[in-house]
């Protein structure tokens, strides 16, 4: 698969995040709706995503991908991943301020995106400095799939992708003699 293949399909997830920001801005749902379709979302695109970087691993033991190759696509999903993760912390805040405490109220739009951006890196990467913190259900829930994600790439995919590949392989081969 092409990387703008990868990369137009998290967007157009991302967009979709953005809309329902949109709509709540114009208070077209109430915010319980809102925060609850930003959530159902979020647990889609993080299936999506392991389900899809599940696929890229089997597809990489099939045809002998590079290794560097599979990186990119990694660094490539991980970075969407995280970007994706920032607008649903952003689009929680915005529905709802209280969501999350740590936030500065006097922020303006593009310094509340670097914001939960910044904080999605860090929860990404497992730092989480504690600046910002969740208050409510929807965002903890939201934390957590994002650290399940993070966890699952980086264990379980990044610093085991050889001999993931190899096991894969062996089972593929075992299974074709059958």
């Amino acid at each position: 698969m092409k990387y703008r293949q990868i990369i137009f399909k998290y967007l157009l997830v991302t967009l979709l995040g953005f809309f329902l920001f949109i709509v709540d801005d114009q208070e077209f749902f109430n915010p319980l709706l809102t925060t609850s379709l930003i959530v159902i979302l979020a647990a889609l695109k993080s299936a999506y995503y392991v389900y899809f970087s599940y696929k890229k691993i089997l597809e990489a033991s099939r045809h002998e991908v590079m290794y560097h190759d599979f990186m990119l696509f990694m660094m490539v999903n991980i970075s969407l991943v995280i970007f994706s993760f920032g607008l649903d912390y952003f689009c929680l805040n915005q529905v709802n301020p209280l969501n999350f405490v740590g936030i500065e109220k006097h922020l303006n739009t593009y310094e509340l995106v670097f914001e939960t951006w910044y904080f999605s890196v860090l929860n990404f990467s497992f730092f989480g400095y504690g600046q910002i913190m969740p208050t409510t259900i929807p965002g903890k829930l939201i934390i957590v799939m994002e650290v399940i994600m993070s966890f699952v790439t980086l264990v379980f995919i990044l610093s085991d992708f050889l001999s993931l590949k190899e096991s894969i392989s062996e089972h593929l081969k075992k299974k074709e003699k059958s």
